[in-house]
């Protein structure tokens, strides 16, 4: 977006944008930028929060009063504090399977790749009575099967599949991991009367107590290995959050 606002900037169209990745917006140097702390995704905050919310939209909007740019604002931390003061996303969840612990040696890909199959398995029935119970899903060209074959079979160095759709293949394995995520969101508020986690608590449990967390991790350091541009790519910022990594 901080590219495209050069272009409508060059035809006499004022812009204004959110970032979340600060570091790309200094370097684009778009118009007008406003810096928030929050994670991806989340360009407005935690959901549920209006009055914060519409603070950040009309701070995006009064860089447009600026004479000039390139303008890169930081939202105030005091703000967030202040308006976000008592707001907490839930705890006390609980995945409603129990999983075999993951073996702390990552190196031991065997045995992780073993559990990763086993949390599939396990999750499924819970999957299916969440889908069954709201009549759609966010998991879209990879089912959870064919998602952690995908990626079992890239960390294991065997001969990626081929695509039945004529996916590239990095772009199959970000489409894949975003599925793979959906999967587990929804196998774990399956059970009624869950508490629903709050992203950051699920991506806590994601990344660093399950499985597919360290397969992902282990994908990604195997792109990053890669002499092909778009695999570095993928694993430089597509599949693992930095947060995580």
């Amino acid at each position: 977006m901080g590219g495209l606002a050069h272009y409508l900037e060059a035809e006499g169209i004022p812009t204004t944008q959110i970032s979340l990745i600060r570091e790309h917006t200094e370097f684009i140097r778009p118009p007008r930028a406003l810096w928030v702390p929050f994670e991806l995704g989340r360009p407005l905050g935690a959901p549920d929060n209006p009055v914060l919310q519409r603070r950040i939209l009309l701070s995006a909007l009064d860089l447009l009063e600026a004479p000039a740019g390139p303008v890169l604002v930081d939202f105030p931390d005091e703000t967030i504090e202040s308006i976000t003061e008592g707001v907490q996303e839930p705890d006390g969840w609980a995945c409603p399977v129990s999983f075999t612990p993951v073996p702390g040696d990552e190196t031991d890909i065997e045995k992780t790749v073993s559990a990763f199959r086993r949390e599939v398995t396990e999750l499924r029935p819970w999957y299916d009575i969440g889908f069954e119970r709201r009549g759609r899903t966010a998991v879209g060209n990879f089912d959870a099967v064919s998602a952690s074959e995908l990626f079992i079979g890239y960390v294991l160095g065997r001969t990626p599949p081929a695509s039945d759709t004529n996916i590239p293949f990095p772009v199959a394995l970000r489409l894949a991991s975003q599925d793979l995520k959906a999967f587990y969101f929804e196998a774990v508020i399956a059970r009624p009367g869950v508490i629903v986690p709050g992203s950051n608590a699920f991506n806590r449990w994601f990344w660093q107590e399950t499985a597919a967390g360290k397969i992902l991790k282990a994908v990604k350091e195997k792109c990053l290995n890669e002499s092909d541009k778009a695999l570095r790519l993928a694993g430089t910022l597509l599949l693992v959050p930095m947060s995580q990594s």
